[in-house]
């Protein structure tokens, strides 16, 4: 007589043992009622590593996910301080206006002298 080792497939968080689906509650359940009929302890051992290494494998999953997430919300921070930071420099009408007011004569060379103090006043925000 030859002996087989039960096979038992994982499948959605439930375990098969020969046609029986079963999660590991309901196993839990039949062993402390003392009547699986069918199961041996050696089908339950296997039931339950098998379920515990799906379970392992999701949890890494959610390690790696939680990690991806730190690392885009950190990617967010920076980015939304860029952001701040270009507001920052960008002037107000009322600072062009002050600007353009200032200016003495209205020649081409004019238009470049504005330029430059457009450019010093947002380099000094």
């Amino acid at each position: 007589m030859s002996h087989t080792t039960p096979t038992v497939v994982v499948d959605s968080g439930a375990s098969v043992i020969e046609g029986a689906e079963m999660n590991a509650n309901e196993l839990a359940d039949k062993l402390e009622q003392g009547h699986w009929e069918g199961g041996t302890r050696e089908q339950a051992a296997t039931m339950l590593r098998q379920q515990q290494e799906k379970l392992t494998k999701y949890e890494l999953r959610h390690v790696v996910q939680r990690d991806r997430i730190a690392i885009l919300e950190m990617q967010h921070k920076q980015q939304q301080a860029e952001i701040e930071a270009l507001k920052a420099k960008t002037l107000t009408d009322d600072e062009i206006i002050e600007i353009w007011c200032g200016m003495e004569t209205d020649t081409g060379e004019q238009n470049i002298d504005f330029a430059r103090a457009i450019l010093r006043k947002a380099q000094d925000k």
